[in-house]
């Protein structure tokens, strides 16, 4: 009668064998929760409740505001220049703003209008200083406090006042004409003279 056969010890190798299922899923596990953002961060290093102001008059129609930068808001409301907003969140090219009066809105980045990244879009529409207008003439400062743009105004104030042109129709700011849009259909241009002032309006 042959005797019972024993395994014998367990070698180092079998440990191994029958292990590395079960490493392989911490290591993958471990990788996963390394990639992830801390609660309430998103990408560009933005925190739930960080405070923003508002670069420039931005439209915002129906809680939508794009970085096409529509400026004919229809029955939306305006956001003045250096108006205090809060960061919520982001979900792909969209971020959730709040108004300090707790009224929420979206800011969604159209990377065929822009030609940016989202971003870079939102950090073109949302400062995280105010906007300090003390450069600026009180013709300009009257304006640019209004969201409107006036002959003999700079590039520099257009842009303070109603902010950047998309890149589909003004592919560089050194352009003698600005082409905005007021609405999906709706166009308007702005031209400059050889100084760099606002010399005509097309609406």
């Amino acid at each position: 009668m042959k005797k019972p056969r024993t395994s014998g010890p367990i070698s180092a190798r079998r440990i191994q064998r029958a292990f590395a299922p079960v490493l392989l899923l911490l290591i993958i596990s471990a990788v996963g929760l390394g990639c992830q953002s801390s609660p309430g961060t998103s990408e560009g290093g933005r925190q739930s409740g960080d405070v923003y102001y508002a670069r420039f008059a931005i439209q915002v129609d129906r809680g939508f505001c794009r970085s096409t930068n529509y400026r004919n808001a229809g029955g939306g409301i305006t956001i003045p220049i250096n108006m205090k907003v809060e960061f919520e969140s982001k979900r792909r090219h969209r971020f959730k703003m709040r108004l300090t009066e707790g009224r929420s809105f979206v800011f969604e980045h159209v990377a065929k209008h822009t030609m940016d990244s989202a971003e870079e879009a939102f950090d073109s529409f949302f400062s995280p200083q105010p906007i300090d207008l003390s450069s600026f003439s009180a013709k300009e400062r009257k304006a640019i406090e209004a969201g409107s743009i006036e002959i003999g105004m700079s590039r520099q104030a257009v842009l303070t006042s109603i902010g950047p042109p998309p890149a589909v129709g003004t592919l560089s700011l050194e352009s003698p004409t600005w082409k905005y849009w007021s609405n999906r259909f709706a166009t308007f241009a702005v031209h400059f003279d050889a100084n760099g002032r606002v010399s005509r309006i097309d609406r």
